[in-house]
């Protein structure tokens, strides 16, 4: 999912993820977005390097938001031509944000000033609160499963719906709504069972149905979001359903009792179970969702919940209130009562929050991670995001080769982790993250090594002089980056660097991350940075990004080797094998044609309160976890 900055603050699902930016800012893009404080301003006469140094504001949330793509018309990139694609009808772009679901979250993150929900705590055995304080770093987009994509509402979703299975504390898919499964020889087909006396918050008992329902919905030709492809990758007759081929009797979901769903895949998914946590794969009740016609989920008496929490309250760009629900068939083991959620954009504000104790987590990111990193309180944990630069190749200047090239390589992105974002994030060196599954016991990075070239001035410079006389002039450059101050950050920095590398004229304009998503999504840009957080844990959630027809694909990227390497993965049973072909497909899409430009791969650190127990922020899908937190002594 995408996300607004490189930065991965959760609550984020990622997901987006990521969540944060997904994870990155959390970004868990995204995961999926990040917090800062006050900052010293940008004096010309000094150097990046001390400026940065002295900078008393950072933090990163990086990729994470996530996009709506519905129905953006798409192009193609490779060996410098641009393709005319029919408009796309699916989940366009998240993660990152973030994201896949691509933005970040950090359980902790967004809106500022008195929260509006009340300032009475619960009391619980021992007078304890029973009350978590959280904040996101962006609004809070969707929260209808079958159509949001930013991190932030994926948290939210996560905590007050269930799917059939859940992440556990330890990021593994785990038994929820449905008591176990049974996978058949040829890990296709998989049988699901229910548990007794599920219900949703309106006392309707939650059936096999209502997952069929919610699953076709998520595919209908005529109600698909930009995630559909989560589904329609995987479920056999889902793509051709979502083009409008066949009907829903086509499509391998069957609902033979209230307690059974059976589901039939087109080839074996390793990562399948995971999958059924995200929250497009949430169940919907239909006759509520019906009822509600368009004003379904537009405010929390418009939904209902089966998961551990109900929505109470709900205002997209100020807060959430979420109630521990009486219905949920795990009550005695959600450990607290209520959770508020601020929308919290600055990161002063949000320190300035978290010191008062209104907040309970605060992510950290530049100085405040130099801050606070020997603090007791500091906590730190892997987030599946990537924070990169978008080429737009419907753009004249970004469909050439060299002028893409020349920017990949035009700055140092070990500055950029370093004392920018330095909140635990790592230069880029891929486009998957750094610990996302490979084969065997490695991870894809350690098997794949380094696809992304180095740093270099003296390069950079030869390909974009090259590159502006093929075009006939040196291009100017804009580049869109979100309004958090992270983001702000990393674009002075890089308007700098290429200005001096390249000897480019490079404009940098900050958004709303909503605006930044969709321009970017509209293809309305030239240049736009943010995160992508996966969605589950495997490269092919960063990799059918870039599929000629993915709804995803904001940059227009097309080419034929690799559409055939990634379609091939999806459909190859030897995990070994499908690893080496995203593996050559990521060097065709960063060595080869630079079509995007990442910078950095993200990281969670957070101060935590120390009365906070099984705080989990998940670092891909949907960040925040909030069943099993514990108040101990608050």
């Amino acid at each position: 999912m995408p996300r607004a900055d490189s930065g991965v603050r959760q609550p984020v699902p990622g997901p987006c993820s990521l969540v944060r930016v997904a994870q990155e800012s959390r970004s868990c893009d995204g995961r999926t977005p990040v917090l800062r404080r006050g900052r010293a301003g940008f004096r010309g006469d000094v150097t990046w390097l001390m400026y940065l140094q002295d900078s008393t504001q950072k933090k990163m949330l990086g990729m994470q938001g996530r996009e709506d793509l519905n129905g953006k018309a798409k192009g193609g990139l490779g060996a410098d031509r641009v393709l005319s694609l029919k408009p796309v009808t699916r989940r366009d772009f998240l993660k990152v944000g973030g994201a896949g679901l691509a933005g970040t979250v950090l359980l902790g993150g967004a809106g500022c000033g008195v929260f509006e929900g009340g300032g009475q705590q619960e009391q619980g055995a021992g007078g304890g609160s029973k009350v978590f304080n959280d904040y996101y770093e962006g609004d809070i987009v969707d929260i209808v499963s079958t159509t949001t994509t930013d991190i932030y509402s994926f948290s939210i979703l996560n905590n007050v719906m269930e799917g059939l299975y859940r992440l556990d504390k330890n990021t593994e898919p785990a038994p929820a709504q449905a008591k176990g499964v049974e996978i058949s020889d040829d890990d296709i087909t998989y049988t699901f069972t229910l548990r007794d006396r599920l219900r949703w918050s309106n006392g309707d008992p939650v059936v096999a149905e209502n997952f069929r329902y919610a699953w076709l919905r998520a595919m209908g030709p005529d109600t698909a979001g930009d995630y559909s492809f989560i589904l329609t990758d995987y479920i056999d007759g889902g793509a051709e359903f979502l083009a409008g081929d066949t009907d829903e009797g086509s499509v391998g979901l069957e609902a033979p009792d209230e307690k059974t769903l059976v589901v039939t895949l087109t080839k074996p998914a390793p990562f399948f179970l995971g999958l059924t946590s995200f929250p497009t794969y949430l169940p919907l009740n239909q006759e509520f969702t019906e009822q509600q016609g368009d004003q379904f989920g537009l405010n929390p008496d418009a939904l209902v919940y089966n998961g551990p929490f109900t929505l109470t309250e709900f205002k997209p760009s100020s807060q959430a209130v979420l109630q521990k629900s009486q219905d949920y068939w795990d009550k005695d083991n959600v450990g607290v009562e209520r959770v508020n959620v601020r929308i919290v954009k600055e990161d002063e504000t949000a320190l300035n929050l978290y010191e008062a104790g209104d907040l309970d987590v605060f992510a950290l990111a530049g100085q405040y991670y130099n801050e606070f990193q020997d603090s007791p309180e500091f906590e730190s944990s892997p987030y599946f995001s990537t924070f990169y630069l978008h080429f737009n190749a419907q753009d004249e200047a970004m469909d050439n080769l060299n002028i893409r090239k020349a920017i990949q390589i035009g700055y140092d992105r070990r500055i950029v982790a370093d004392r920018i974002l330095n909140d635990g994030s790592r230069p880029a060196v891929g486009f998957a993250p750094i610990g996302i599954a490979g084969p065997g016991g490695e991870t894809f990075r350690e098997a794949t090594g380094d696809t992304l070239p180095a740093f270099d001035a003296g390069e950079a410079r030869r390909l974009f002089e090259q590159g502006s006389e093929e075009l006939g002039g040196a291009p100017p450059l804009t580049i869109l980056v979100s309004d958090d101050d992270t983001s702000k950050d990393f674009g002075a920095f890089v308007q700098e660097e290429l200005s001096k590398n390249l000897g480019a004229d490079v404009k940098v304009t900050s958004l709303p991350f909503d605006a930044l998503y969709e321009r970017t999504n509209d293809k309305d840009y030239q240049i736009s940075a943010y995160s992508w957080i996966g969605d589950y844990n495997d490269p092919m959630t960063f990799m059918d990004l870039w599929l000629s027809e993915s709804g995803f694909n904001t940059v227009s990227f097309s080419n034929d080797r690799y559409d055939e390497l990634i379609s091939g993965a999806k459909a190859e049973p030897d995990n070994d094998r499908r690893m080496e072909m995203m593996a050559e497909a990521e060097k065709i899409l960063l060595e080869e044609n630079a079509a995007i430009g990442p910078i950095s791969h993200g990281a969670l650190a957070r101060l935590e309160k120390p009365y906070l127990k099984n705080y989990v922020a998940h670092p891909y899908g949907a960040a925040a976890e909030y069943k099993p937190l514990r108040l101990e002594g608050k």
